[in-house]
């Protein structure tokens, strides 16, 4: 028999929960179950969010389909009441006729009844908009909470927010912000922006979005590298060999440009968007998922990324480009053919960044940021390539890659080595691949601006940007941004369509980081090359042309082996297969190929498509 316990000691006994007066053997209560009582009560609270902007785009596109979606889902009161702003007087009913127009007929018997258009020009308006919300908060009963939309250019912050401290305030219940960006355009004008309302709101009260934070695959990228054991034991220098963020659209700016000519892609996308997602993959893990010690750990990395100058950047602008959709020819405009872009614009509309972080855990570790308009595919994505491991099986074996698709296709993806089926030892790459259409196939994800508004309500802070971190996020910006301000260096043009301007291949390879080549870029690279392109016709070909299947095949190779998707499928027959039979021939894949060869507007319009064809034909087996 074993010997027994010791008798505890008198100390011991006199701290045990069970005996010690103040000691307890409950646990803290976890947050979601805080968090759960908080939404408790605000469902039961007056509710108001006012839309300042409701006549715009954001409103449209957004802001009513999101409230609508909550108020439909349960997530906020079914009495919540909506006050749409603007600077002139309306109908409520001329608002919603236009600006509801994405917000489903089951949501409409919801928002539009508890909407209602005020103008916010005088403090006179600020007041009549203060009574309309006491008086169905006095209804209601309880608390009266206040959500203030701020979808207005930077420069009205300042009197807005004075304006609703002054006349809109709540009395009973919170009053909050939310602040869309721009930010500012430097470290100067943010200052100026933060005064502008940090003289009458506390920081508690201000949430500044950035929609990029409510994104699904975003979301998960602290859980993926904190809850899985397999990640952070590798999520240093000793193991990464190089960080790739990458952001890719395939349209023009779209009559945008006008804005878009104030701003560029390094302010538009980058100094906001990419680096928020570069913040979640570099930072250190918080002690807890409040949004005080998450914000510690991101502004912690902040401090680590040194500022840019013009040597870290490579910058593009794109110019127009014909192409040829089932044999019909298309002309995409140039960025200068915006008319709202001034002629001699020297803006980046593409721009690649090697970032430097002086971290114990990624010193030496490349970050690489890219981001362009115009470019050969929609896309926005997180490559992070492990170092090359000693081989001792035949043949190569490749980097492991882990990829985070943002958008589109929403996917998480692991690039290993595994062993060819057979008698050999040879070594193959395959894709471990978790696509969230497969997945989480009946799952609901919501909107990110539903996110945004529902946790500003709630009082969560977490997805929002606070003033430290921005004030970080434009030091290491702001000295590149003068330098591309002050000097306006001509970037390097490419055309519509393309992968990126000439030379930013060897910049990133330079900067450390390999680049894969797209289906697209392979054609723009290797259309001269005959021989090239009939190895690759003949090694999937069947029966003399290419077949739906074969093509899939295809290019499952310039997509790390995952089964392309439908929209790339069609991309891909909208370029090779002219008679639309489902078959593309070795004739078509020519002159499919022909066309990704960026001939001048100018030369091309002086030959007629079937002559085309013929004269590009010619032009290749030439060379």
């Amino acid at each position: 028999h074993p010997p027994p316990p010791p008798t505890p000691s008198a100390a011991a006994v006199a701290n045990h929960p069970t005996t010690h007066p103040t000691r307890s053997l409950r646990r803290p209560p976890r947050p979601e179950m805080e968090d759960s009582k908080a939404h408790a009560k605000l469902m039961k609270e007056p509710l108001t969010y006012i839309l300042f902007g409701a006549t715009g785009d954001l409103a449209r596109k957004k802001l009513f389909p999101a409230i609508g979606a909550l108020m439909e889902g349960g997530l906020i009161p079914k009495h919540t009441k909506v006050i749409g702003c603007g600077r002139k007087e309306q109908k409520a009913e001329d608002i919603l006729k236009k600006q509801g127009v994405n917000v489903p007929e089951s949501q409409r018997k919801l928002l539009f009844p508890n909407f209602t258009y005020m103008k916010n020009k005088e403090d006179a308006d600020y007041k009549a908009i203060d009574e309309v919300i006491s008086k169905y908060a006095k209804e209601v009963g309880g608390a009266d909470n206040r959500v203030f939309f701020f979808s207005l250019p930077p420069f009205a912050y300042s009197s807005v927010a004075e304006k609703v401290k002054k006349n809109c305030y709540s009395k009973t219940g919170f009053t909050r912000l939310i602040l869309e960006k721009p930010f500012g355009r430097d470290s100067e004008s943010f200052e100026e922006l933060r005064k502008a309302t940090a003289e009458y709101f506390d920081e508690k009260e201000l949430y500044r979005i950035d929609h990029y934070l409510g994104k699904e695959v975003v979301l998960t990228l602290l859980p993926l590298r904190f809850s899985n054991q397999i990640f952070e034991p590798l999520w240093n220098k000793e193991n990464i060999q190089s960080v790739h963020i990458e952001w890719k659209e395939d349209l023009n700016t779209m009559g945008r440009g006008g804005y878009f000519d104030k701003y560029g892609i390094i302010r538009d996308i980058m100094q906001n968007h990419l680096l928020q997602v570069m913040i979640l993959i570099g930072m250190d893990k918080p002690k807890d998922l409040s949004a005080e010690a998450a914000s510690e750990k991101k502004l912690a990395f902040l401090k680590s990324i040194k500022t840019l100058e013009m040597k870290d950047a490579l910058l593009g602008q794109f110019t127009a480009k014909k192409f040829c959709h089932y044999c019909k020819e298309t002309v995409n405009p140039g960025y200068l053919d915006d008319e709202t872009v001034p002629k001699d614009s020297k803006v980046p509309t593409y721009a690649m960044i090697k970032f430097s972080v002086d971290s114990e855990r990624w010193k030496g570790v490349p970050f690489l940021m890219s981001a362009g308009k115009a470019l050969d595919e929609r896309k926005c994505e997180v490559r992070i390539r492990f170092k090359q491991t000693v081989n001792v099986f035949e043949g190569d074996i490749h980097c492991n890659e882990l990829v985070m698709r943002i958008q589109p296709d929403e996917s998480i993806y692991y690039r290993i080595n595994v062993k060819e089926p057979g008698l050999g030892v040879k070594v193959t790459p395959q894709v471990l691949d978790l696509s969230y259409s497969r997945a989480f196939e009946d799952a609901k994800s919501g909107d990110a601006y539903e996110r945004m508004l529902l946790n500003c309500a709630k009082g969560q802070q977490q997805l929002f940007i606070a003033t430290p971190e921005l004030v970080e996020a434009w030091r290491i910006f702001t000295p590149l941004l003068h330098e591309i301000d002050a000097k306006k260096p001509q970037p390097i043009l490419y055309p519509f369509g393309e992968a990126g301007p000439k030379g930013y291949r060897d910049f990133a390879t330079a900067a450390g980081v390999s680049l894969k080549e797209t289906w697209q870029e392979f054609f723009q690279l290797h259309a001269s090359e005959v021989g090239k392109l009939k190895d690759t016709f003949d090694k999937f070909a069947q029966g003399g042309g290419l077949q739906q299947k074969d093509i899939s095949n295809m290019l499952k190779e310039f997509y790390d082996g995952r089964e392309p998707t439908k929209k790339m499928i069609d991309s891909f027959n909208k370029a090779f297969d002219h008679d639309q039979d489902g078959t593309v021939t070795w004739d078509e894949f020519q002159r499919g190929a022909h066309m990704f060869i960026p001939w001048t507007a100018t030369r091309r319009s002086s030959v007629g498509t079937r002559d085309f064809f013929a004269f590009s034909l010619s032009a290749i087996h030439a060379e």
